[in-house]
């Protein structure tokens, strides 16, 4: 909690951007020779810039590349439970760098046809043109998207509610579920009770009541826009937009860690 406080201060006096900046520098200075071996063991690698890798993971490229690889098996093992992984479309709904996705085709097999979705026109522009045998759309924070109704089989946004507002949740709720074919799948992730130590205490009464709680230290989508979501929450919107609720996981502290709450839809 004392964190949020922090950072409610410096985005109240406008010096949370230059945190940032401080920040990135440092995680540049700290992994620098470790970085500069990767690119020499790996020079067929493609990565991003430095301050695009920063922004969605962390600033070291061994764990940026190789974290993508079991991400993506996590995710394939989840959703072959409930759809048969062939001749299907995948779409990774708030793909920033691609991290996760341009590892799936190799995990969930060449017979699928693969689309990833961004808010950032910069992370998109580099995808497209470094990822192949994926399309890639630039997209707005709010909705719609460019695709025809019923498109994908496969919907997948890891923490990506994780930074949208109360109205906004139910704006992509109501236009994943018009993508999605019928018995389509949209898996998700959220900040779910495990991260309910990062709210104050008037926040807390509210978040156990079953409202959102949202962190507007910058603009919506932003890492440092955060949102929680309790189970009711969760549970009513999927009722009020007609999706089924297949699996709730919820989340755990791993190595001192929060892990975000795991939730599978069927349209």
């Amino acid at each position: 909690m004392k964190k949020i406080v922090i950072k409610r201060f410096l985005a109240r006096i406008n010096v949370l951007t230059l945190v940032e900046q401080i920040n990135f520098y440092r995680q540049k200075f700290k992994n620098r020779k470790s970085n500069r071996v990767f690119k020499k063991l790996n020079p067929d690698v493609k990565l991003p810039p430095d301050f695009y890798i920063y922004e969605t993971f962390q600033l070291h490229y061994e764990k940026f590349y190789t974290n993508g690889i079991p991400t993506a098996k996590w995710l394939y093992n989840h959703i072959s439970q409930f759809k048969k992984i062939e001749n299907i479309s995948f779409l990774d709904w708030g793909c920033g760098t691609g991290r996760v996705l341009r590892h799936l085709p190799k995990i969930a097999g060449n017979s699928n046809q693969y689309f990833g979705c961004d808010y950032n026109q910069k992370y998109v522009k580099w995808c497209s043109e470094n990822l192949k045998n994926i399309k890639f759309q630039h997209n707005k924070v709010t909705p719609p998207l460019i695709y025809e109704n019923e498109k994908f089989d496969v919907v997948y946004g890891i923490s990506i509610f994780t930074h949208l507002s109360l109205e906004q949740h139910y704006k992509w709720f109501e236009e994943l579920y018009r993508v999605l074919k019928p018995d389509g799948i949209l898996f998700i992730t959220t900040h779910g009770n495990v991260h309910s130590f990062k709210l104050t205490e008037k926040e807390l009464v509210k978040y156990n009541l079953g409202e959102l709680i949202v962190h507007d230290f910058k603009k919506e989508g932003n890492r440092l826009f955060s949102s929680y979501q309790p189970t009711p929450f969760m549970t009513g919107i999927a009722k009020q937009t007609n999706f089924e609720v297949l699996k709730h996981i919820p989340g755990e502290t791993t190595n001192g860690k929060p892990q975000q709450d795991i939730w599978i839809f069927k349209k």
